[in-house]
């Protein structure tokens, strides 16, 4: 009798065990804050996603959302992934040409002729090579399909290179533009011409290199968003401008930004910088801001990406060499959302929790099948406002990591049903002993 108790009560510890590794660590004395997460009445559907704003950015543990929690009804921890929009994917492929001629037009432009072949491909891009340096020219692309007849693709192109101490210290990556694009055009020959720079003689050019570039289609969730500039402050210093941004939120996901200004005809080195601190943030990227606009061409890259960097600050340092501060009207600053997806089933509540830096990333089967479900028809979902968890306990901390035998839970599981054969076994030996000594006691 004590063997089968005891093997019971081992079974039932088993089983306990289990139960416990298949729950989260969530424990409600824990997180600071929870937001209620509301639905359109009557929406129906599988799945469900909420987008996250500033409010969980800054109050969350950290950039990797480690402490995210979703509840539904009053305490089933339930699964979810989270989604970041991804950029559609660029195909760029180079397309065979051959350079037929190489010439000037006097002092005023060089030009450069292409030969396609007889089965033109399709391009809407080429790349102008040329050994010169600090240059800032106009281009005009031409097409045509017998070298005689030229139909003009673009006139208002341009090509510029930077060089020098500032790209050095501004650590500018892309310091050379000579890419000019046009609209899809299949035409055996492409004439590049380049018009000369203001009181310069016309560059020389030494090749080219024709593009088709195609975009993939993206989804119906947008890849970026703006985040709002609570307040922006702007000091000169030596031939620079600084500008220190407040997103007014901590960890806040930044990728991109957005010069916006009246002034026409420069180019500017930009540097930026990013931290949850309002000094010592650290460098995110760099980039050239221009705009070329005269009657003879018309050009402009105001935006500079960069690798996602997460922050609350972010400085912009334009440098302006000799020439005046650019009269800046607006800076903006882009970063990509998050959206939590996770199951779903109307007329139930759902919480989100968060604000626990002690809680670890949890892992959920959710996550899996997430990749499989058609996102666009999950249910939209929005985030009520912020509120104190009124059952947070400031001294208690996220469950500690469970043991190796609870994370790898297969291992528990064979155990498990090792326990169940043998407990088995064990009853039936039990009864076959029992029945002989019934039978002996019988005779």
């Amino acid at each position: 009798m004590k063997r089968h108790n005891a093997t019971a009560a081992c079974l039932v510890g088993l089983m306990a065990l289990a139960a416990a590794a298949a729950r989260a660590d969530f424990d409600p004395e824990a997180w600071r804050t929870f937001r209620d997460i509301k639905v359109a009445e009557g929406a129906a559907g599988d799945h469900a996603r909420v987008a996250l704003d500033k409010q969980v950015w800054d109050r969350a543990a950290g950039p990797g959302l480690q402490d995210l929690r979703l509840l539904r009804g009053e305490a089933d921890d339930i699964g979810y992934a989270v989604h970041v929009p991804t950029k559609p994917q660029i195909h760029i492929e180079e397309r065979e040409a051959r350079v037929l001629n190489v010439a000037k037009r006097g002092k005023k432009a060089s030009e450069l002729t292409l030969d396609l072949g007889s089965e033109p491909p399709v391009t809407n891009r080429v790349k102008i090579e040329t050994p010169a340096e600090n240059f800032r020219c106009p281009v005009t692309v031409e097409g045509s399909d017998d070298a005689k007849t030229w139909k003009t693709l673009r006139s208002d192109g341009a090509i510029f290179a930077f060089t020098g101490d500032v790209a050095k210290r501004f650590k500018t990556v892309r310091k050379r533009f000579t890419k000019v694009s046009f609209p899809d055009a299949r035409m055996r020959y492409l004439r590049v011409v380049v018009g000369a720079p203001a009181g310069a003689e016309p560059i020389d050019l030494t090749g080219a290199t024709v593009f088709q570039e195609t975009t993939a289609e993206t989804g119906d969730l947008p890849l970026l968003v703006e985040r709002t500039v609570a307040s922006r402050t702007a000091i000169m210093h030596e031939a620079e401008t600084w500008y220190r941004l407040d997103l007014w939120a901590k960890h806040l996901p930044v990728s991109k930004i957005r010069i916006e200004t009246t002034d026409e005809n420069f180019s500017r080195p930009v540097r930026i910088d990013v931290g949850n601190k309002s000094k010592m943030p650290k460098h995110a990227g760099s980039g050239v801001v221009f705009r070329y606009r005269t009657k003879r061409y018309n050009e402009e890259r105001l935006e500079i990406e960069f690798g996602e960097t997460f922050g609350r600050y972010v400085h912009v340092r334009i440098h302006s060499g000799d020439d005046p501060p650019l009269a800046i009207t607006r800076i903006v600053v882009y970063g990509r959302p998050r959206y939590v997806f996770f199951p779903f089933a109307s007329g139930r509540r759902y919480r989100l929790f968060y604000g626990n830096p002690a809680a670890r990333a949890p892992r959920y089967d959710y996550a899996k099948t997430f990749a499989h479900i058609t996102r666009a028809e999950a249910v939209d979902a929005r985030l009520g406002g912020v509120r104190h968890n009124p059952r947070f306990i400031a001294t208690r901390e996220a469950l500690p990591p469970h043991p190796w035998i609870v994370r790898n839970q297969w291992v528990l599981y064979v155990v498990l049903g090792v326990a169940v054969i043998g407990l088995v076994l064990v009853a039936v030996r039990s009864l076959r002993r029992t029945l002989v000594e019934d039978g002996s006691g019988g005779d």
